[in-house]
């Protein structure tokens, strides 16, 4: 199965080593990152918009591991950019639409991460 591709933000090549062919590990993996991801990304445009920045802060960090863990590097390292700008004070002007860039980028590897899941189900 390609794992990654140019159009994705995502490469689950670390995933698959761990899971070490076991199906169900990786599907399991997947559900769980299709199902806390979207929440966590929603709960911090509402911190944004509220400028709570401590839980703007705080749920960066949290979502940073699971970035790691599907390979999307890229969008790890923009969350740690608006992790450290919460921590003080949220201070860049363009702090809400670079968010808003990146969720725009996990929603679609969401997308995808879907499809290939229904991909995974087949094979099972």
């Amino acid at each position: 199965m390609n794992t990654q591709s140019s159009e994705q933000d995502f490469d689950l090549s670390f995933l698959e080593e761990i899971a070490d062919g076991n199906k169900e590990f990786l599907l399991e993996s997947i559900d769980m990152f299709l199902v806390q991801t979207p929440e966590i990304f929603s709960n911090i445009s509402v911190s944004i918009a509220t400028k709570d920045w401590v839980s703007t802060a705080s749920l960066a960090h949290k979502v940073k591991s699971n970035l790691g863990f599907f390979g999307m590097d890229r969008i790890k390292n923009e969350m740690q950019e608006i992790e450290i700008n919460a921590k003080g004070g949220g201070t860049d002007p363009l702090l809400a639409v670079k968010f808003e860039s990146t969720k725009k980028a996990v929603l679609k590897t969401v997308e995808q991460l879907g499809e290939i899941k229904k991909q995974i189900e087949a094979e099972v």
